[in-house]
């Protein structure tokens, strides 16, 4: 006791601990070792209710149990509150797949990264269950299966939007994208807000902003001939051909003649000859 100036039950506790300390897995934790050892546990598993922890880490929650009283005063210890930790304990795939359809209804966002940073718990369940969050999109019916993806982001699917604005109605914009608009911002409509938002400071390329390049370069008396805008504005060249077809016919759904920039080369008539190889032509 004047040792380690503890009372006879401190001195039997530790004690009885440290003989216990063989097993294992275990390690004699006191009050403030066994609330940063859950903290690790929840840190790195991403759960800690009763069921895991007695499969998981038996030790933990027996010590918890013995420390504290009961599990509940437990978790409230390490500053858990036990009704949350129960209530999102059992992760299996109808709840997975409740989770998400719920989200949807909200109109939130459904593209990984969203619901890696903002629902950790449920992207972490519908790996371990469904293998990918693509396939927990499609186990619910929102996508289908694909091996290509339409988009390669958000600012990848805004260029899009825009383009089919500038041809159709906000009704009569292609259901794929439709969908993917609802996937990555929650809704067609705040795709539509976010791509007002971006405005000119969207990155990328899009019909409007290629015609508005080509307007800018006419204006300016720049040569738009195809050789020379491919040798030093590449970009701008192979967008156009990617969103119109041709360099010729984004010029001309700029209003500029393409005829202005294309080389045409005059055939040069062939001379009659007065011989032929070298043996004088018959002209009767």
């Amino acid at each position: 006791m004047e040792e380690y100036d503890l009372t006879p039950d401190e001195l039997i506790a530790k004690d009885f601990r440290v003989i216990q300390s063989s097993r294992r897995g275990y390690y004699p934790n006191g009050k403030k070792e066994w609330i940063a050892a859950v903290k690790n546990v929840y840190e790195k598993d991403g759960k800690i209710f009763a069921g895991y922890l007695q499969d998981s880490y038996k030790h933990l929650y027996e010590q918890g149990i013995w420390i504290f009283g009961d599990w509940d005063k437990a978790l409230h210890a390490a500053g858990f509150d036990p009704e949350k930790t129960r209530e999102h304990g059992v992760w299996d795939k109808e709840k997975i797949i409740e989770k998400i359809r719920v989200m949807h209804k909200k109109q939130l966002p459904l593209y990984a990264k969203y619901v890696m940073d903002n629902h950790g718990k449920l992207f972490q369940a519908a790996l371990r269950q469904l293998g990918s969050w693509p396939n927990a999109l499609v186990a619910i019916g929102l996508t289908k299966p694909r091996t290509k993806k339409l988009f390669k982001g958000r600012l990848s699917l805004l260029n899009a939007l825009s383009d089919a604005l500038d041809r159709h109605s906000v009704k009569k914009v292609p259901q794929p994208l439709k969908l993917q608009a609802a996937h990555y911002f929650g809704s067609l409509e705040k795709a539509i807000a976010a791509l007002k938002k971006q405005g000119k400071r969207l990155p990328g390329w899009n019909r409007r902003k290629i015609m508005t390049a080509l307007c800018r370069m006419h204006r300016s008396n720049e040569s738009l001939a195809y050789a020379r805008t491919r040798r030093e504005v590449p970009a701008l060249v192979s967008a156009a051909e990617a969103h119109f077809g041709s360099w010729g016919k984004a010029l001309y759904a700029s209003g500029i003649d393409p005829n202005l920039y294309f080389v045409h080369h005059k055939r040069r008539r062939r001379r009659r000859s007065d011989s032929i190889g070298g043996v004088p032509r018959d002209t009767q």
